[in-house]
């Protein structure tokens, strides 16, 4: 047989190998970020729900005072906020949410000043305070900043973009270069002998091939969030489109919603213009003669099958009553359940009716998908989120190990494999990674100046090619 498939084989197998350690040695860091992070966020929600029990759990004690009345309770101990949302009590034991934006002179009551958010947990039943926090300072606040942006703004958001996308590659090279070859099973059941690099690398292996599928669903469906290829390439492209009505067009898209870095909109309407109030158009919504007020809008909510769902006021004139149930701000768990609708202020006319079954299928599958990257789909898919953030801090601390085992004796930094001789194979090599990386235009971007450093600048001078061989 012909030895000339198995040399051009293990040619492409270093070339392989060389782009995985590249991509290993910019994602490590990140990856270590995202999955603490992440478990910070999912151990936070259980932590959370006994730390605040006292604020989130009430007794029931008869009829429930109207929504109204809760809010002007709120009302009343913070006299210079505005009310921007208001989540009806899930369970009869459980207490009402109001989100406010403190005004300046507030400081005494919420111990914040300017536009910053505060949560008011009333009971439903005295309309007593139980407590408050600014979401953005709890410790899922702080972590899911982090996750989403390194605390750097739009910088940090692009080098998260840049590390997810070749995440993807990592997962893809990873892949290609674990996968048995010869009905070798072994590396499904890895033989971990001792502290040697052998160990390392089996373990390594074992938790990549079984983690390799989730670690993708989770780095894509990060990426769907993304500036420039979540939000320019697909996003944009899977929005739902504005309510087939005329009206003076609100220039406010559905992310003015969100609160901040806390995602609540559902992905597929981030991008979506909000109706206006004033327009003679709509549907039938709250019956004409009735008052359109909070506690109108709640009983609308109820007798059109709303169950767990938060109420944002209306901003200005033109704004609207959103009633909202995602599976982004943790209303419901079944995103067969989303529902986006919008209320006229003055009308109570339905302006815009988003449900889920509206949804074109990408919208859909975030939407399922959000749940299960949130961990709210019950214990157990908490505790397989929290086992995968496990499994990928194994992963990045095994490959870091391994590497610096690997090498040569005396030398204090990890060491690249060695560039296959054969510089076709590594051309070949590098532009199949850049067609993959094409569907990231910033990791394409990315990657063809590290194909440019490594074969045109690295491998051509001579003092660089020694200190990276």
């Amino acid at each position: 047989m012909s030895t000339g498939p198995l040399r051009e084989t293990r040619r492409f197998y270093l070339a392989a190998w060389r782009w995985h350690f590249y991509a290993g040695l910019f994602v490590v860091p990140f990856l270590l970020v995202l999955a603490a992070t992440g478990l910070v966020m999912l151990l936070s929600q259980p932590i959370d729900a006994v730390r605040h029990r006292d604020w989130l759990r009430v007794a029931p004690a008869g009829t429930p005072l109207s929504p109204e009345e809760q809010v002007r309770r709120v009302a009343a101990a913070y006299p210079e906020a505005t009310v921007a949302m208001y989540i009806p009590p899930p369970e009869p034991d459980r207490s009402a949410q109001v989100s406010i934006v403190p005004g300046h002179g507030a400081g005494g009551h919420t111990g914040h000043g300017g536009e910053a958010s505060l949560t008011v947990y009333v009971d439903p039943y005295s309309g007593s305070v139980l407590g408050s926090q600014d979401p953005l300072r709890t410790a899922y606040g702080w972590a899911n900043a982090v996750h989403g942006t390194l605390l750097m703004g739009t910088f940090g958001e692009l080098l998260i973009e840049v590390a997810a996308g070749f995440g993807v590659l990592l997962v893809a090279t990873g892949l290609f270069l674990w996968w048995p070859r010869d009905g070798e099973r072994a590396v499904f059941r890895p033989k971990v002998r001792g502290r040697r690099r052998l160990g390392w690398r089996a373990l390594h292996a074992a938790v990549g091939i079984w983690s390799s599928g989730i670690l993708a669903f989770f780095l894509l469906s990060g990426l769907a969030w993304t500036l420039i290829w979540g939000g320019r390439l697909v996003q944009g492209f899977n929005s739902l489109p504005p309510a087939q009505m005329e009206s003076p067009g609100a220039a406010l898209t559905h992310e003015s919603l969100n609160h901040g870095p806390l995602r609540q909109v559902p992905w597929v309407l981030e991008q979506t213009r909000m109706p206006s109030s004033g327009t003679l158009h709509g549907l039938d919504g709250i019956p004409e003669g009735m008052p359109v007020s909070l506690n109108t809008v709640v009983a609308f909510a109820r007798d059109n099958g709303f169950t767990g769902y938060r109420v944002n006021f209306p901003r200005d004139s033109l704004g609207v009553w959103t009633v909202a149930a995602a599976t982004m701000s943790k209303d419901v768990a079944d995103p067969r359940r989303d529902r986006t609708l919008h209320l006229d202020q003055y009308t109570g006319r339905v302006l815009a009716d988003y449900p889920f079954a509206e949804y074109p299928w990408m919208g859909k599958a975030m939407a399922a998908g959000i749940s299960l990257h949130q961990g709210n789909l019950g214990p157990v898919n908490l505790v397989a989120n929290v086992l995968f953030c496990l499994a990928v801090i194994a992963l990045c601390v095994s490959g870091v190990v391994m590497w610096w085992m690997r090498r040569p004796a005396g030398v204090r930094r990890l060491v690249p494999p060695p560039m296959p001789k054969d510089v076709r194979t590594w051309r070949r090599a590098a532009v199949l990674m850049l067609v993959i990386s094409l569907a990231f235009p910033l990791v394409a971007l990315t990657l063809a100046v590290v194909a440019l450093l490594d074969f045109g600048i690295i491998s051509r001078v001579p003092a660089l090619r020694t200190v990276l061989k």
